[in-house]
């Protein structure tokens, strides 16, 4: 299991100022009086986990991810939240011991990826998060009321549940992905044979004036040269009768 060693925020709803939060190896709790922040710290981590439901993390749009200014303060251009995971097990395939991961969220809603520093694309980053079986929708982090909704679930619904918690549901999907792939390139296919069946009643339409021209071109030369012929030996009778 992958372990959060550090927790960088900057901007992020209630943090103007930026804040590091650092993990130990056991059980960690975040502590503090209503209003002081502790959802936020949660809500800051699906966020950088790529999540793209602003309501799941308590805000109208992802600009409102971005401090406001609040009554005093001066309003931020934008969010920013790194997570340093432990990486001494390799839970992710990259040759390093941390593994930071990043996202910076703009006025404009759009979003930045990074990782370790250097920029990636969203399916980048959940590849790679995949492999560590983190999925930002799936059920590493349980909000509140996650608990009550799962008992009242269907057995059906409650089964996909467990399936995506033990990453059933992830392969599922690729299967699913590569299934819709297969049918696109089966369409392509069959695009192409049709392509290729019409060039080939057009290329023997070819042939077929191709060997008609030369078959053509052989009859008129064989016209001119016994032509040529007869009028050679005329010629010849005509010197001899005289």
């Amino acid at each position: 299991m992958a372990l959060i060693k550090k927790l960088h925020i900057r901007g992020f709803k209630s943090f103007a100022k930026p804040i590091d939060l650092e993990f130990g190896t056991g059980y960690n709790c975040v502590i503090g009086p209503n209003g002081a922040g502790k959802s936020n710290v949660s809500d800051s981590i699906c966020f950088v986990l790529g999540k793209l439901s602003a309501k799941s993390m308590r805000a109208e749009k992802a600009s409102n991810l971005i401090f406001n200014g609040g009554k005093k303060g001066k309003p931020m251009k934008d969010a920013e939240v790194s997570v340093i995971f432990d990486n001494g097990k390799k839970d992710f395939p990259l040759d390093a011991s941390e593994v930071k991961l990043t996202r910076v969220v703009k006025q404009s809603g759009n979003s930045t990826y990074k990782i370790n520093d250097e920029v990636r694309t969203r399916e980048q980053m959940l590849e790679l998060l995949a492999a560590a079986k983190i999925d930002p929708d799936g059920h590493n982090i349980i909000m509140q009321g996650d608990i009550i909704h799962f008992t009242d679930m269907k057995p059906e619904d409650r089964r996909e549940v467990v399936e995506e918690i033990a990453g059933i549901s992830v392969y599922e999907d690729r299967k699913a992905k590569a299934l819709n792939e297969l049918d696109k390139v089966e369409v392509k296919l069959n695009e192409a044979s049709i392509i290729l069946t019409e060039r080939e009643t057009y290329l023997r339409e070819l042939k077929k004036e191709r060997d008609q021209a030369l078959k053509y071109r052989e009859l008129e030369t064989n016209v001119k040269s016994n032509k040529a012929r007869q009028d050679r030996r005329r010629r010849e009778e005509d010197c001899q009768s005289q």
